[in-house]
């Protein structure tokens, strides 16, 4: 794995709506906000090779998202958090291990 794609995938987004959407095989990625399609597709299937090398787990498609900062106050300070990016990845196959509860 180069430098690049290490730096793509962030982390995994956990909540109530994504853990939804792992019935439907859609997990959801914070990714690098200068990551294209391509590029994020590239760096999943490789950490999934490593990751979970007997699993035959196809990507069939990737929908990305801007995600805005919002204010956040603090007593008198408030401060806005950077932007960043997600991804919504649809795998085809089994079911990730990382995901399920």
């Amino acid at each position: 794995m180069n430098s690049r794609q290490s730096h793509i995938i962030i982390r995994p987004i956990i909540n109530e709506k994504t853990v939804g959407l792992t019935a439907l095989n859609q997990y959801t990625f914070e990714v690098a906000k200068d990551a294209n399609k391509t590029e994020i597709a590239q760096a999943l299937k490789q950490i999934l090779s490593e990751l979970y090398p007997k699993n035959k787990s196809k990507i069939v498609s990737v929908n990305t998202a801007p995600i805005r900062a919002r204010h956040r106050r603090s007593k008198r300070h408030g401060r806005f958090p950077s932007d960043s990016k997600k991804a919504i990845v649809t795998i085809e196959g089994e079911p990730l291990e990382l995901f399920s509860a």
